[in-house]
C-alpha cells in the first residue's frame, strides 16, 4: 500500500509538471523564436504645394486634380442651334447625319447614366434590356452642366477644362452658340460648387486666317466674364498671376494646316490679352519624335510655357503601360530643369469603336486598376497636378462620370441590316456589299452579323459612379490625405 501511494503521488507529480509546461499556445524557448516582422510602414505623398483650401480661390493649377469637360452634347428640343438642322439636331450623338442603333450610325461607345438628370431627351431607336426607350442629356440645358459640376464638388475633383473646338467656334455660329452657353453654364457652376475653371482652345480647325478671330473670341472671355479681377468669376484657374489659357494641339505631327510660328503668334496673343499659358502637346514632345515635330522651336514654345500636358489616350494599355514610366519620369526632371509645370494625362481606359469601327477592340478598364495605375505613378514620379482624360468623353469611351453598367445598355442592333464598307480610310453606308479591289485597303461587312459593336459600360458589380469616386481617391493621394500605394483603395459601404 506504501509504495502504491508513493507511485499515485510521482504520478501527480508528473502531470502537474507537463500541464506547467503547456498552454493555449506552446511555449516556444526565446532563444529559438523567430523575430517578429514590423508592420510596413505606409508612405504618403509628400506634395510639393499648399494643398487647396474648399472656397478659396485657385492661383495654381499644383495641388490639383482636373478634368477635361466636352460639354458637346446637345439635342432636338434643348433649344441649341444645332436642333434646327436635322443632320445636326443630335450634335455629338450623330454619325453619318443620324442618331441610331449601328456603327457609323451614332458616335458614341457608351451610355450615360440619366437618373440623376432634370432634363432628359429620348431618340427612340435605343432600347434598354427592360424594353423602355434610352435617354440622354443636352449641355445646353443648365440643369445639366450644374449636375456635373456637382458631382466634380461630391467626389473630389477639383473642376474642369472647358473644352472649346476652334473648327466649331470661328466661322461657325451654331457651334459659337452652343459653346458659349455651355461655358456660361459652366461659369455659374464654378462659382456655385467652387470648382476651378479654365478654358482650353483645341487647335482642331485652326489655321493662320484664323488667328485674329480665335484672339477676339479669347478677349471677348475675359471681358465677359472679368477674369482678372474676379469678381465675377472668383473660382477661374490662374496661373503665376494671371487667368490661364489652354491650347491642346501644338506639336503634333500628323499634317495640321498650322506651324510652330502660327501657333506662337497665338501664345504671344494670348499673353498680351493677359492670360498664361498651358499647352497640350505629343506623347513624345521631349524626344522630339513618333508623334511630335523634329523641330527644335517646339522646345523653344514649351520652355515659355506655364504648364504643359503630353496627350496619351491610346498610346499605351494597361499591360504596357510600364514602358512608359521612365519617359514620365524624364518628362518631369526635363520640366523641372526648366520651369515649366506638368500635368500628367490619366485616363480610364478608351475604345471609339462606332466612329471607328475598323479599331475592332473595347474599352477594358480593370475595374479601375488601370486609371490607378496611372495616377499612382505619375504621383510616385513627382507630379505636382493630373489632368484626367476626360469627365465625359463617351465618344471615344474614356469618360469618368456615371455611365451605365455593362448589362444595363441599350442595344446597338439596327432593326435593318447594312453593308459597312471601308475604303482607303473612308467608310459608307450602303444596302448591299462593296466589292474590294485588289490591292485597296478596306473591306465591306454586314452590320449586324459580320460586324457587330456594343455599347460599354462601367463593368457589372460595380457603381456606375467608381470612377469619379476613384479619381477624387488619387486627389487624396496626391495631397498626401492616404498612402502612396499601388493597390486600389477600399470603397467603404
Amino acid at each position: 500500500m506504501q509504495f502504491k501511494h508513493r507511485y499515485k503521488w510521482a504520478l501527480t507529480g508528473v502531470l502537474l509538471l507537463i500541464l506547467s509546461c503547456r498552454s493555449d499556445e506552446e511555449v516556444i524557448p526565446e532563444a529559438i523564436k523567430p523575430p517578429e516582422t514590423p508592420p510596413l510602414e505606409e508612405v504618403f505623398n509628400v506634395p510639393g504645394f499648399e494643398p487647396h483650401e474648399e472656397g478659396q480661390p485657385f492661383d495654381t493649377y499644383r495641388g490639383l486634380v482636373m478634368a477635361g469637360y466636352q460639354g458637346w452634347f446637345c439635342a432636338p428640343g434643348s433649344g441649341c442651334s444645332h436642333s434646327e438642322h436635322t443632320n445636326t439636331e443630335w450634335y455629338h450623338y450623330r454619325e453619318s447625319d443620324m442618331f441610331a442603333p449601328g456603327p457609323r450610325r451614332n458616335s458614341i461607345d457608351m451610355w450615360p447614366d440619366m437618373r440623376e438628370y432634370e432634363v432628359k431627351y429620348t431618340p427612340g431607336d435605343f432600347i434598354l434590356p427592360n424594353g423602355e426607350k434610352a435617354q440622354v442629356y443636352s449641355n445646353y440645358d443648365r440643369s445639366t452642366v450644374m449636375l456635373h459640376f456637382r458631382w466634380m464638388k461630391e467626389y473630389g475633383i477639383d473642376g474642369a477644362f472647358m473644352q472649346r473646338f476652334v473648327g466649331e467656334v470661328i466661322d461657325n455660329p451654331d457651334g459659337k452658340d452652343h459653346f458659349d452657353t455651355v461655358l456660361g453654364h459652366a461659369m455659374e457652376a464654378s462659382n456655385t460648387h467652387e470648382r476651378a475653371i479654365c478654358v482650353m482652345y483645341d487647335l482642331g480647325g485652326f489655321t493662320p486666317a484664323r488667328l485674329g478671330k480665335t484672339l477676339a473670341d479669347a478677349q471677348a472671355i475675359m471681358e465677359t466674364y472679368r477674369l482678372k479681377d474676379r469678381t465675377k468669376q472668383k473660382f477661374y484657374l490662374h496661373q503665376n498671376g494671371k487667368p490661364l489659357i489652354t491650347l491642346w494641339g501644338v506639336g503634333f505631327n500628323d499634317g495640321r494646316p498650322y506651324s510652330l510660328s502660327d501657333v506662337e503668334s497665338l501664345i504671344d496673343g494670348l499673353r498680351e490679352t493677359g492670360y498664361s499659358i498651358m499647352l497640350g502637346v505629343p506623347t513624345y514632345w521631349r524626344e522630339r519624335r513618333n508623334d511630335a515635330l523634329p523641330d527644335a522651336k517646339l522646345h523653344e514654345l514649351i520652355r515659355g510655357a506655364d504648364v504643359i500636358m503630353p496627350w496619351f489616350v491610346g498610346r499605351y494599355g494597361k499591360s504596357n503601360f510600364p514602358d512608359f514610366h521612365a519617359l514620365i519620369e524624364n518628362d518631369i526632371r526635363w520640366c523641372e530643369t526648366n520651369s515649366v509645370e506638368y500635368a500628367p494625362l490619366c485616363f480610364p481606359g478608351s475604345s471609339d469603336l462606332n466612329m471607328h469601327p475598323h479599331n475592332n477592340g473595347r474599352n477594358d478598364r480593370y475595374k479601375g486598376q488601370f486609371l490607378w495605375d496611372q495616377m499612382y505613378h505619375g504621383i510616385k514620379s513627382g507630379a505636382q497636378m493630373l489632368y484626367m482624360a476626360m469627365f465625359d468623353e463617351i465618344d471615344e469611351g474614356t469618360a469618368l462620370y456615371k455611365t451605365m453598367n455593362m448589362s444595363d445598355v441599350p442595344s446597338n442592333e439596327p432593326e435593318t441590316p447594312y453593308y459597312l464598307t471601308r475604303r482607303n480610310g473612308v467608310y459608307s453606308i450602303t444596302p448591299g456589299r462593296i466589292t474590294i479591289p485588289s490591292g485597296v485597303d478596306g473591306w465591306s461587312k454586314l452590320v449586324p452579323g459580320e460586324l457587330n459593336i456594343a455599347f460599354q459600360g462601367v463593368e457589372d458589380g460595380l457603381p456606375t459612379d467608381h470612377y469619379l469616386w476613384l479619381t477624387g481617391q488619387g486627389r487624396r493621394m496626391l495631397r498626401g490625405e492616404i498612402p502612396l500605394k499601388q493597390t486600389l483603395p477600399a470603397r467603404l459601404p
